[in-house]
This record gives C-alpha cells, sequence and structure tokens, in this order.
C-alpha cells in the first residue's frame, strides 16, 4: 500500500473517530524488522534453534527477524543490551536458562534480576543434558561413578562451557547432593568442553543429548544417567536422575523468548501466538527431530513462573558452593 493511500485512511478513521491520534490509527505491529538478541556466539545449538525461530516468525509476522549476536560476560551483555532496549516489541531475547537466570547469580552485583526485569513471551523448546564419561572409566551406571569417584577423591575432572553454565552448576548440584569430589575444568564453548571428555583430558561432563549422540553411539562416551524427568526415546536404557532420585526435579535445557520490561499487553499476545504457529510449523518440526530436542510452547505466564522457579533453585546452590566470577 502507497504511504498516500495509508495517509488518506489515516485521515478517514481520523474522522470517524475523532479521539485518534494520527500516530495511534497508522501504528499496526510488526510494520518494520524485529531484532533477536541472541546472547551466544554465533554457530552453536543456542544459535542454531535462534536462527530456525527467526525463520518461521518471519513467516508468521510478516516482517524479518534479524538475529543479532552478542556474547560475553556470561551471556549477560546481551541479556542486557535486549533489556535496555524500548519496549515496543522490536527487539527480542532468546531466554536461556545461563545467559538471563543463572549468569547474574554469579556477580556480586548483578547486572539485573533475571526473573523479573525480563517480559515473558513464551518458551519454544526443550532439551535434556546426559551424564557422560569416557570410555576408559570403568563404570556403567550412576552408583558406579559415584563408588568410582569417592575412592579416588580429587583423581577425576569433569569439563563444562564456564563457571557457572549449565554443565558447571548441574555436576556442583550432582556433588553436593552425592558428596562427590571431581575437578572442574572450564572450556570456552561445548565443543571443546565435548573435545575433552573424548580425548580423556577430562573424565565426566554434563553434555547436551543433541551433541552427544554421535559419540555416545560411536562408544567414545557412556551415558550415566538424564537430568529430564522421564526417560529419552533416544537412551530408553539409560534412567533419568530423578527416577534415581539424585535431583529432585527435571533441569532441561530449555529456551525462549523474552523481551524489555514493560511490553504492551497485545503485542506480548500477538507474538506468543506467532511463536505458537511457528513450533507447529512442518520444518521447525524436522529441526527439533534432528537435533535431538522437542518443542515446548508456553504461554507468557507459565514461562514467567518457570524463570521463577529456576532462579530459585540455582540462586540456592550458587550461594551454597560459593561460585562467583570475578
Amino acid at each position: 500500500m502507497s504511504t498516500s493511500r495509508r495517509q488518506l485512511l489515516a485521515l478517514g478513521a481520523m474522522a470517524a473517530f475523532p479521539g485518534l491520534s494520527l500516530g495511534q490509527v497508522r501504528e499496526t505491529y510488526p510494520s518494520r524488522p524485529l531484532r533477536l538478541v541472541v546472547p551466544v556466539p554465533p554457530g552453536g545449538p543456542a544459535d542454531l534453534a535462534a536462527r530456525a525461530i527467526a525463520e518461521r516468525l518471519r513467516e508468521e509476522l510478516g516482517q524479518p527477524v534479524v538475529v543479532d549476536n552478542r556474547a560475553g560476560a556470561a551471556g549477560t551483555l546481551g541479556s542486557s543490551l535486549a533489556l535496555q532496549a524500548p519496549s515496543d516489541g522490536y527487539t527480542l531475547l532468546l531466554s536461556l536458562p545461563s545467559a538471563q537466570i543463572t549468569a547474574p547469580l554469579l556477580f556480586a552485583k548483578p547486572p539485573f534480576d533475571g526473573a523479573k526485569d525480563f517480559t515473558a513471551i513464551g518458551q519454544f523448546l526443550r532439551t535434556t543434558a546426559v551424564l557422560l564419561v569416557n570410555k576408559s572409566v570403568p563404570v556403567s551406571n550412576f552408583q558406579g561413578l559415584v563408588n568410582h569417584v569417592k575412592a579416588r577423591p580429587g583423581q577425576l575432572n569433569y569439563s563444562s562451557t564456564g563457571i557457572g553454565s549449565n554443565p558447571h552448576l548441574m555436576m556442583e548440584l550432582v556433588k553436593q547432593t552425592t558428596g562427590m569430589h571431581i575437578v572442574h575444568i572450564p572450556y570456552k564453548g561445548g565443543a571443546p568442553m565435548l573435545q575433552a571428555a573424548i580425548a580423556n583430558e577430562v573424565q565426566v561432563l554434563f553434555g547436551e543429548l543433541s551433541t552427544a549422540m554421535p559419540w555416545i553411539q560411536a562408544g567414545q562416551l557412556k551415558p550415566l544417567g538424564i537430568v529430564s524427568r522421564k526417560r529419552s526415546a533416544l537412551l530408553p536404557d539409560v534412567p533419568s536422575l530423578v527416577e534415581e532420585q539424585v535431583i529432585d526435579a527435571p533441569a532441561d535445557f530449555w529456551m525462549g523468548l523474552a523481551g524489555p520490561p514493560r511490553m504492551p499487553a497485545d503485542r506480548v499476545q500477538q507474538l506468543n501466538q506467532a511463536l505458537a504457529k511457528a513450533v507447529e510449523h512442518p520444518e521447525m518440526k524436522q529441526f527439533f527431530a534432528k537435533t535431538a530436542t522437542e518443542a515446548a510452547f508456553t504461554t507468557p505466564e507459565s514461562f514467567a513462573a518457570l524463570w521463577q522457579a529456576e532462579q530459585s533453585r540455582w540462586e540456592n546452590l550458587i550461594n551454597t558452593r560459593k561460585i562467583r566470577v570475578e
């Protein structure tokens, strides 16, 4: 529609409804491209999921959704950038448990409150982590690992993607529960973390099921437990750590969309509805199947409740274990 045509329609609407301003009449959402801030580097699983959902949202919203990778400061750099953006619905954040919820808790002066300061739009993905050991570790189940480590305190290492990352916190939770003494060695990224375990530089780790499956199938890594409430169809013989009563609740990795504070309710609802349709798109279903992830759509209210529950759980662990970044 031409600019002059829009102006004529706007003026006609103002004549019919004198209380409307020109800005109100003109405003349709979205009328220009949206930006999706992704608080991790390009190329990893979260970035790939962000790009997949951005393409589906483009189709649903009729506007491009431009992915803007802003990694740094344990994910708080990108999250802070989105937090400070205008609350008009044109800047969104890929909501990740580490970058938004747990990373701020690692700082003496948190840059923001991840459970309260953002607008929840909706969750769209869930995947599980799996406890893995190098093939050389002579154990076949979780209790065997506990016994093996306790007989060799401090002699085994575990890898993570950094202090305060999900693999780090998950292992610290297990260590707190079992009393195991395993040495933490952080790496810069999921691929180096996984390679270290394959090369036996470390012996234990929590890895994402999607990236670990090839190495499990090749016999390089042995799975001992997953962090979901129920077993995975990909590893039906591997028990859940909830089932084994190692952890009291699931610790699945999730992704969703968030926005700056005080976003208009009608735009939040429009984005949530677009997200609901996006996760049902055949190409998005193919993405879930290919990456060993699953659709996990929620309402804004349910997503906000998840933030609160996650923050409470991990804040207690971080404080108890005295986990901090400089």
